[in-house]
């Protein structure tokens, strides 16, 4: 499987390029990640799948609104809502992306630990194994309405691609 982290943030995509130094086979670009990916992308969602934020929303504009209703609907049907260090996958309609792989990094819109970026991207990289997912291309976490800082998200995602 080949990483692809992409950010629009400078500073994002600057702290993940250096977090992820040691991993040549991880490819990271300051870029919009819709113009850029394909196969599989990454939603950093929230507990309750509310999709109407952030990368969330730029994800329903383009893949359409069944997408958000899809990922509430799996939601309400866990006690909790889908935790944070789990993930789903909704199967899309796209002409290059197939797939979405929710892992929630909040349990609502708030800021979070810095682990949280690390529960999420380990969750996301089993989910994506699962899937035999060819290209994962995936934002910061926890870096937006998380408010974790870059250093320390990039820091914690590395940790899980570590060790995984």
């Amino acid at each position: 499987m080949q990483l692809h982290l992409i950010d629009h943030d400078q500073e994002v995509a600057d702290a993940l390029r250096k977090a992820f130094a040691a991993f040549p086979e991880v490819e990271v670009t300051c870029a919009d990640l819709l113009r850029e990916a394909h196969d599989t992308v990454v939603s950093p969602a929230n507990s309750a799948g509310f999709m109407d934020g952030g990368i969330d929303a730029a994800y329903v504009r383009a893949f359409g609104a069944s997408l958000g209703d899809e990922v509430r609907r799996r939601a309400t049907e866990l006690p909790e809502g889908i935790p944070v260090g789990s993930a789903l996958c909704v199967r899309v309609k796209h002409a290059r992306v197939q797939r979405v792989i929710v892992a929630p990094t909040m349990e609502q819109p708030d800021s979070v630990r810095a682990i949280n970026a690390r529960r999420a991207m380990a969750a996301i990289l089993r989910c994506a194994r699962a899937e035999n997912v060819e290209h994962l291309f995936c934002p910061g976490l926890c870096t937006g309405v998380g408010l974790v800082e870059p250093s320390d998200a990039a820091e914690q995602m590395r940790l899980a691609y570590a060790g995984a």
